[in-house]
């Protein structure tokens, strides 16, 4: 009974408590902010103006405010109706700086994103709850790249603002190294070739592994391993393929790692029966077989299938049903270890183009991109279309990336949006400036060259550039759409002085100047044919250059029997009266000629037989020539990308017919071909052949010739050092037929982070001179083997590249490095 009496007194206590504070709120005060805001509280609060306050109320408030972790101390009370809450906020965000850490492990830009999530940016209100998780990620994040021994030490310190600087300080320690890598279970499959999917392992050869860090032990790279080899099985038939077990065990000095993996290889299963259903639109089973890349009875391949797949859905996107859909059913025969395939098309309906959009041409017009497009606004989808423009935008050279986006319309199902971006990249140059180049010397230039002139896609050219064997100046423009059908137009002027010695060929002077006409026209989508006019005036000056005068003493007729041959000295030139100086030696006749004593040379004239450093004297009888040359010419162009294509080919096949002082004629045919190998490996295949002829019983200007060796032809060798050589000299003459070819494997150097504007490879290069087009010698063939990198700069492509003759003879000029501007693979 008495206790009865002590729980009524109780509830009746608390009742009237209940009573007397019950009461509705009028005002709600908040004091103590400084950084979070009134509204902020408010969104906060269980309560409102004109809720009751009751016995609860203060303590629901400050768990509400408590949970949100914006203060460390809460008051709450109330004063006729006014509710008055008094807050002393937590310490706001001054600074959050992660010392000593490595990009390599975790770049700048995730970590701010990592920040950002976690509210622990300048700024924010400071939560020790938070930021103990963002070490804990951290740690995780270093442990999972194998930083086992990784420490982070935070430093807090609070300032008289109340705002909390936030440093912390990372000993990465080193990374654990991989002892011992292993895979057990294989039947069929070597070890070692299961080992080399993985970009981890047991180190390589030491100064290899320097640079690819093989060893490294990385979680993720462990795991993407172990991705690639399942796919590797199952690419290969082996669908029962299991990873057993993955084992890591870490030293006790956490500086070391063992790896070991179990696999069960299962059994190889076959391709077993193939069926097409479906709408197929009328195309038959057998004209959909031939897309497949395989027949029942091969082994099952995936990536097989899945290129079947793509070559299936072509059939219909190619036809404006760009929501094909195939899905492939398949059917397990386990006893016969073989898989029966059903090939399910769905076409949906045809579809249209609503609009084509382009984005991120900051400078190249719109016209110059839409007209490299094969699909029109209000024509058909067709996937082929839209790969084949996306090639040709990438072939016009002016952007470093091209992607196109597809949207569908909400209220048509037969219409889509397109979306063309493009990333401009730099397509010319205003220089001034010296610079040297191992074929021309020192030189000075100022000029402007610009592929995509204003953004309207022409090509400008203007230069002038001197140098220690060419002085030029030169002007040039084209425009490769001249009419809406595509006709092409370009001309230019130009001066050229060229001084062959400093060439490493014949020894002579020529000054050209004159005007070029081009013009072509569109066959195919990826063919032109073209024709062309260059006139030009050609002054000639052979050898005198190389008659450098020392203590020049004239020598009279009358010194010199009139009548009779005279011996002179090889260090005494012969004028010919046309200011050309000729080097003689032996007996000669002195009638009409006056002689000057000079320094002597290796030019020799032996009667009328001239030889040595490139005198050509029969074409050197006139100094002023003139020259018309009319060129027709064929091109075709297929390739993904103008700096590095990665498939299709280029060829070409040029005329040029020269008239009036010289009559020859040259015949040229080139080819390239590239072929990706894999994701990162690409073939490249180039060869080209050339022939020169004269007619009308004259012979090709020495000029005129081809050359070869260095960069742009068989590397190894020095430039223009190929073919046979002036009697007595190193000095080559050039040739009537040029024969030239290579091979190179090239890669993106996928070590680094960006690498799409760098590539490397190694090249065999081989080619010959011949001096005569009726008589090629397998003797005039040279060959090399080396390395090369290039380089897409702001300037231009830089390249670098090794080689090493193997195919030589005696007394070629060799050149086992070289670094080039404005060459690429």
């Amino acid at each position: 009974m008495k206790k009865t009496i002590i729980k009524l007194a109780l509830i009746v206590g608390l009742l009237s408590t209940s009573l007397v504070f019950s009461a509705p709120i009028k005002n709600i005060e908040i004091l103590g902010l400084n950084v979070i805001s009134r509204g902020t509280v408010l969104s906060y609060l269980p309560v409102e103006v004109g809720d009751d306050y009751g016995a609860q109320t203060s303590l629901k408030i400050i768990r509400s405010l408590y949970k949100t972790h914006f203060f460390k101390d809460i008051e709450v009370t109330e004063d006729e109706q006014t509710l008055k809450i008094t807050v002393i906020e937590n310490p706001h965000i001054k600074y959050l700086d992660l010392l000593n850490h490595s990009e390599k492990v975790i770049d700048n830009d995730t970590i701010k994103d990592v920040l950002s999530s976690m509210d622990l940016t300048p700024g924010k209100i400071f939560n020790k709850r938070q930021l103990d998780e963002l070490i804990k990620r951290l740690k995780a994040t270093y442990i999972s790249q194998g930083y086992y021994s990784i420490k982070i030490t935070p430093k807090v310190e609070i300032d008289s603002q109340n705002r909390v600087g936030v440093e912390l300080d990372i000993s990465e320690g080193e990374v654990a190294r991989i002892k011992s890598m292993h895979i057990s279970g294989s039947k069929v499959q070597k070890e070692e070739d299961l080992l080399a999917l993985f970009e981890i392992g047991e180190p390589n050869f030491f100064i290899i592994n320097y640079f690819t860090e093989k060893d490294h032990y990385s979680k993720v790279s462990l795991d993407a391993g172990i991705e690639a080899m399942k796919s590797y099985y199952i690419n290969l038939g082996y669908l029962d393929f299991k990873v057993i077990d993955v084992k890591t065990e870490l030293s006790e000095d956490k500086q070391s790692i063992d790896i070991a993996i179990q696999i069960n290889e299962g059994d190889e299963y076959k391709v077993g029966k193939i069926e097409f259903t479906g709408d197929t639109l009328n195309q038959s089973s057998e004209k959909l077989s031939k897309l497949l890349t395989f027949n029942t009875g091969d082994i099952f391949e995936r990536k097989r299938i899945i290129k079947s797949i793509k070559a299936i859905t072509g059939v219909f996107t190619n036809q404006g049903y760009a929501f094909t859909k195939v899905d492939t059913i398949t059917f397990e025969d386990k006893a016969a270890h073989a898989i029966g395939l059903k090939f399910k098309i769905t076409p949906n309906r045809k579809v249209y183009i609503n609009r084509i959009s382009i984005t991120g041409n900051t400078r190249t017009q719109d016209e110059v991109i839409r007209r490299e497009i094969g699909i029109h606004e209000g024509g058909l989808y067709s996937d082929k279309e839209l790969e084949e423009s996306i090639s040709k935008i990438k072939r016009l050279g002016f952007f470093s990336d091209v992607k196109m986006q597809t949207s569908k319309l909400q209220d048509f199902e037969d219409k889509i949006n397109l979306r063309f971006n493009v990333e401009e990249a730099k397509t010319g140059t205003f220089s001034i400036g010296l610079s040297h180049s191992n074929n021309t010397g020192a030189s000075f230039n100022v000029g402007m060259e610009e592929r995509n002139f204003l953004g309207t896609g022409n090509t400008l050219n203007a230069k002038v550039s001197q140098s220690d064997a060419v002085k030029e100046i030169d002007f040039y423009f084209s425009d490769p759409y001249f009419t809406q059908d595509k006709h092409s137009i370009s001309y230019g002027l130009f001066s050229k002085k060229t001084d062959g010695s400093k060439l490493d060929v014949a020894s002579y002077k020529i000054n050209e100047t004159g005007v070029n006409l081009g013009y072509s026209i569109p066959i195919t989508k990826d063919t032109r044919i073209g024709t062309g006019l260059r006139i030009s005036s050609i002054d000639m000056t052979c050898g005198a250059h190389m008659a450098g005068r020392d203590n020049t003493i004239k020598a009279t007729q009358k010194d010199l029997d009139k009548n009779k041959d005279n011996d002179i000295d090889n260090d005494v030139y012969l004028q010919d009266g046309k200011g050309n100086y000729l080097n003689i030696k032996g007996t000669t006749t002195t009638k009409k000629a006056e002689y000057v004593k000079v320094t002597a040379t290796d030019q020799i004239v032996s009667g009328t037989d001239y030889t040595g450093k490139g005198f050509e004297t029969k074409q050197c009888a006139d100094d002023k020539k003139t020259e018309v040359k009319v060129s027709a010419n064929w091109s075709n162009n297929t390739l993904n990308n103008y700096n590095f294509p990665t498939k299709g080919n280029t060829n070409s096949l040029g005329l040029d017919v020269a008239f009036v002082d010289f009559q020859y004629y040259k015949l040229k045919a080139s080819h390239k071909s590239y072929y990706a190998l894999n994701k990162h490996l690409t073939l490249n295949l180039k060869g080209s052949i050339g022939i020169a002829q004269g007619y009308g019983g004259k012979e090709v200007p020495f000029f005129k010739r081809y050359y070869g060796g260095g960069s742009s032809s068989v590397r190894g060798f020095s430039f223009n050092s190929l073919g046979a050589k002036y009697p007595g000299t190193d000095i080559a003459k050039g040739g009537e037929l040029s024969m030239l070819m290579g091979v190179s494997m090239i890669s993106p150097l996928t070590f680094l982070n960006d690498s799409k504007n760098m590539r490397a490879g190694v090249f065999i290069d081989a080619g010959g001179i011949s001096e005569k087009a009726s008589n090629f010698e397998t003797n005039d063939f040279r060959a090399s083997a080396g390395a090369a990198f290039s380089w897409l700069t702001p300037i231009g492509p830089l390249g670098i590249y090794y080689a090493k003759p193997f195919l030589k003879k005696a007394g070629d000029k060799t050149k086992t490095f070289e670094f080039t501007i404005g060459t690429s693979f």
